[in-house]
């Protein structure tokens, strides 16, 4: 039995994707199963609260890996301490544990990276666990992309240096890939696409997919928190994540492409065309 929890988020959701139809049972841990969507038979639904300790425990009996992720937010590493406690006691020896690149607990100028460094730490002392560090996910350009009429653009404080971007399916597949596989577990993996990419190049490759024009307009800082502001974001993740994109910007914690993909699941990284173009109706 494997566990999924994080499934309606985007790499959760690529995980189970992964090993729905597998010759595998999968147990899926959410909050509320109307989110969820369609899930393959192999898969058993357990609506719950998954910072419950009654709740993680009972979802956690006879599970032989767990893919363990929770949203970004200040409470993130309490939750996942709970996750490890509740593991440990019903003797889970595999832990599959989505971080982030960059993860640092000692990281000055940007807290999510902290929270990602202390989340790491709350799996100290599991048998076996195994960290995912993703960069930059493609399905997060949706946040920042907009199209009025014949006007598409890309906007955001990124500045004119290269970011390293990986699909989440990819980041999803990698997952899956350590849970089947006993023998990949105890290592950190930096998962990444191909190549690096400025904003500009990727406004220019989506044009080509979509065969309109795309622009990428750089915006301030305040711009941003403007916007994240009006989109109804709460006030410590807007700082947080302003904080995580001029450390990026800066070129604090961007790093090369890696074989990670490929070296874990078999297959090459999907490229960026191949991103934009599987999701080119969430572009029109």
């Amino acid at each position: 039995m494997l566990l999924v929890t994080g499934a309606t988020e985007e790499v959760g959701q690529a995980v189970l994707a992964e090993l729905g139809g597998k010759p595998v049972d999968v147990r899926v841990l959410v909050s509320d199963a109307t989110k969820l969507g369609p899930v393959a038979a192999n898969v058993q639904v357990v609506q719950g609260d998954p910072t419950d300790d009654e709740t993680l425990k009972r979802a956690l009996q006879g599970v032989e890996a767990a893919f363990l992720a929770s949203e970004m937010c200040p409470k993130m590493t309490e939750h996942h301490a709970r996750f490890v406690a509740a593991a440990k006691s019903v003797g889970v020896p595999r832990i599959v544990q989505l971080s982030g690149v960059g993860a640092d607990s000692g990281m000055c100028c940007a807290r999510m990276l902290r929270w990602l460094g202390k989340v790491e730490s709350t799996t100290q002392g599991v048998a076996q666990v195994t960290h995912l560090r993703p960069t930059f996910l493609m399905q997060h350009l949706f946040k920042f992309y907009s199209a009025a009429g014949p006007q598409r653009v890309i906007a955001g404080p990124f500045r004119s240096g290269k970011w390293t971007f990986v699909d989440a399916r990819d980041v999803g597949a990698v997952a899956a890939s350590v849970l089947l596989n006993p023998a990949l577990a105890g290592r950190s993996y930096t998962v990444t696409g191909s190549e690096s990419l400025t904003y500009v190049e990727v406004a220019e490759r989506l044009s080509r997919v979509l065969d309109k024009p795309v622009k990428y307009v750089d915006i301030t800082a305040n711009e941003a928190r403007g916007r994240l502001q009006a989109s109804g974001s709460a006030p410590v993740m807007i700082e947080a994540m302003l904080e995580l994109w001029d450390a990026c910007a800066s070129n604090l914690i961007n790093v090369e492409p890696t074989q990670a993909v490929k070296e874990v699941t078999g297959h090459a990284p999907r490229s960026f065309e191949q991103f934009a173009q599987d999701y080119r109706e969430r572009f029109r």
